[in-house]
């Protein structure tokens, strides 16, 4: 029978707890077990729960089944029901190895600093065991707000907690029921089930309530934080109910006015929600420090004129990707505060099988400690290309490892992760595994720390499409170099090309069902395969590669110069490949222009013009993939490039938005200070230049849902470490960073 508690049940159960029952002490403002007149009276006052006031956890008593309850696995296995008792029943068939290896957890409801909460519920197990509650920040650290452990049985007990939030306030933290292994319990519990109920969560006192104090100082002057080159289109964007009819710039250290100018373009702007106007400075030249004033808008960033204003950034946005190594030492004297020992040396066993390879090497893909085929092929892609397109822009002092040793350092970058990829291959079929993980995310540990079991995934067609395409690409730019490696890249490039010929059919890759790391799934290969022969076709211009590259249709090689969709690659290295068919060269220039086009409309409707349709997850890829696209037009399509639009692309990310951020660390006056990055936070410090994911109008994480409904696309945008859909980094997000600055460098 279900227990419903009312307020005379709620003082009795008080009392009970009072003189050393059943109730769990929280963390925060723990209490001794022995307890003064004064504090029973507190607590009892905080019992007579207001009957206005509501549940802040939904559907508690699961009268409408399971609801928004889910489960998290970290090594063991459970699933969630509701019986006819119409209680929540969690089966457990495997403990795991840690406290968490089973987790049931809830979001939707928020913490405010001051405020005391009234916490219960009913639990009972089939077998006896210990299980941990927890109410616990829902990203970073993860650690618990209030928490206790409980020893459960067959009979139905009530558990009830009282707790101050002493922290900040959390809009989004996570109800957790931990129900892995303890060391409390005993050994194998075998098969068995856990059984919830009645969750209730009650503001009790909201008397000594601390309201949030904004600490983000957003700009409604907005302009590139980094600065200008002299020649540059200088174009800052006023936003604001009333909008100024003039500004001035002014010297930042000394207020001198050096430029004054009326402002134009005024317009509603749909992607942001607010009516912006354009304040162009173009013709300022001189070098200096300056910042813009108005008279109803407020004030600008300071922002520099100069150069070499992106020298520094683009080192950094290299230099991330280095930070990134796995399976080496980072010394202190290359990697600095983010330098750490040998991580993810062990063998790693292949899915489905007990054999080991040893895949050691290669970034850590982002936030996380995984490596990934398609997204580090994407990254390399992009080292390659601006290699090809700019080679006397890279020097051997970058300050990596192998900086000095006579190879441009973006080349030695580049071949780290090649060489990772080589390994990634599987020597009999050609094929190439699509990722090495452990099984879960690891914790907030800097990366010698994750030492769980490594795992090779399955071989995807994607993962094959996009080594087959990098290695041709190596094999002509490493050439010079190194032509034994270069050699060993086209052999590799064409067993990879004979793989994927024969497996089209194939569907695309999923994640395993006891993986769950990052899936990178992708069930149209056809773009994969399009850029690899076009690659291959471009390093040797054979004519059987060429024919069967002609075979297949151009408008099915989906474009985009991302992870999953990676046509464009493919149709820049056709129309830049000698011995094009003039025919075909046609269509896939027509598939190219269908892409400018929207970028062009896109950009050109918006008052940051920035090539952005729709703001999701990841939209700074978006928008550097724009400017790629836009920098690629005045060599293959110059009668519709557009410099000054896609320098707007890198104005955009580096402060001219409506959200007022540098989205690049440790850059511009308001840069993310916690980014969905582990290393940085454990140092509790961000690392430098790499590049957040930025807006994501889906609201793809509990943090964003909590705090962003309503927002305008352009706006989800939210500098905090539980907002991983928002605030994560990838190295695939920093190389066409590299690619895009690298137009800007030595001119």
């Amino acid at each position: 029978m279900k227990r419903r508690m009312g307020k005379v049940w709620m003082a009795i159960l008080l009392c009970v707890v009072m003189l050393g029952s059943l109730c769990a002490c929280g963390k925060p403002k723990q209490k001794d077990n022995v307890k003064t007149t004064e504090e029973t009276t507190q607590e009892q006052e905080l019992a007579k729960k207001d009957e206005t006031k509501d549940n802040m956890i939904p559907n508690g008593t699961f009268d409408d089944g399971v609801g928004k309850w889910n489960t998290y696995t970290n090594g063991g296995s459970g699933t969630l029901s509701v019986n006819k008792d119409k209680q929540l029943e969690i089966h457990i068939s495997s403990l795991g190895s840690v406290e968490h290896a089973v987790q049931a957890y809830l979001d939707g409801f928020a913490l405010d600093t001051g405020c005391k909460y009234q916490f219960s519920f009913d639990i009972a197990s089939s077998a006896d065991r210990v299980m941990e509650w927890r109410i616990q920040m829902n990203g970073g650290d993860y650690h618990a707000y209030v928490s206790d452990k409980v020893s459960v049985n067959e009979e139905m007990q009530h558990v009830e907690n009282t707790f101050e939030m002493t922290e900040g306030s959390d809009p989004a933290p996570r109800l957790c029921l931990n129900l892995g292994k303890f060391e409390e319990s005993p050994g194998d519990l075998g098969e068995h089930s856990i059984y919830v109920d009645n969750f209730e969560l009650y503001l009790a006192d909201d008397s000594n309530k601390i309201e949030d104090v904004a600490e983000v100082e957003t700009k409604d002057v907005n302009l590139n934080q980094i600065g200008y080159q002299p020649d540059d289109e200088k174009k800052a964007v006023l936003r604001g109910d009333e909008l100024s009819d003039s500004f001035t710039v002014v010297k930042a250290d000394t207020g001198e006015t050096v430029y004054e100018g009326n402002v134009t373009e005024q317009k509603s702007n749909t992607a942001s929600g607010e009516e912006t106007a354009v304040a162009d400075f173009s013709s300022l030249k001189e070098a200096g420090k300056y910042k813009i004033i108005t008279d109803k808008n407020g004030e600008s960033f300071p922002f520099t004129i100069g150069e070499n204003v992106y020298q520094g950034l683009l080192e950094d946005s290299l230099k991330m990707l280095f930070l990134q190594r796995c399976g080496v030492e980072l010394t202190k004297e290359a990697a600095g505060d983010f330098a750490h020992p040998v991580c993810h040396t062990g063998e790693a066993t292949i899915y489905g099988t007990k054999k080991k390879k040893e895949v050691s090497g290669g970034w850590h893909d982002a936030g996380d400690y995984g490596r990934y085929v398609v997204s580090g092929a994407k990254a390399v892609a992009d080292l390659l290309l601006t290699y090809e397109k700019a080679p006397n822009k890279f020097d051997d002092s970058l300050g990596i490892t192998e900086s000095g040793n006579g190879v441009p350092d973006i080349l030695d970058e580049a071949r780290y992760e090649l060489d990772w990829l080589l390994k990634m291959q599987d020597e009999a079929s050609g094929g190439v595994y699509h990722k090495v993980t452990c099984a879960n995310f690891p914790e907030t540990v800097m990366p010698e720390k994750e030492t769980e079991e490594l795992i090779i995934a399955p071989v995807s067609n994607a993962a094959t499409g996009d080594f087959a395409a990098v290695m041709a690409m190596a094999a002509r730019v490493y050439e010079t170099q190194d032509k034994e490696f270069a050699k060993t890249c086209l052999a590799a490039a064409k067993k990879a090309v004979h793989y994927l010929n024969a497996h089209m059919d194939d569907s695309g890759f999923k994640n395993p069902e006891d993986i769950v790391t990052g899936e990178y799934p992708d069930d149209n290969a056809v773009d994969e395969q399009f850029w690899a022969l076009a690659e291959l076709f471009k390093t040797t211009e054979d004519k059987d590669i060429h024919k069967q590259l002609k075979k297949l249709k151009v408008l099915s090689a989906s474009g985009g110069f991302g992870w999953q969709a990676v046509g464009y690659y493919g149709v820049w290295a056709y129309l830049t490949a000698d011995g094009q068919d003039e025919n075909f060269a046609g269509e896939v220039r027509n598939r190219f222009t269908y892409g400018l086009d929207e970028v062009l409309k896109a950009a050109k409707e918006d008052s940051y013009a920035v090539g952005v349709g729709e703001y999701t997850w990841g939209s700074n890829l978006t928008v550097l993939s724009s400017a790629m696209m836009l920098q690629m037009a005045e060599t293959i399509m110059p009668e519709k490039a557009d410099k000054a639009l896609a320098k707007e692309q890198l104005h955009y990310l580096l402060g001219k938005n409506t959200n007022s951020y540098c989205f690049v660390t440790g850059y511009g006056s308001l840069s993310p200070k916690q980014p969905h990055h582990r290393p940085s936070q454990v140092l509790e410090q961000p690392m430098k230049g790499m590049v957040i994911g930025g807006p994501d109008s889906n609201l793809e994480d509990p943090y964003a849902k909590a705090t962003m409904q309503g927002v305008a696309p352009a706006k989800c945008y939210v500098d905090n470490v539980q907002s991983f859909s928002c605030n994560e980094v990838t190295i695939y997000w920093n190389s066409p960073m590299v690619y895009v600055l690298s137009e800007y460098i030595g001119q």
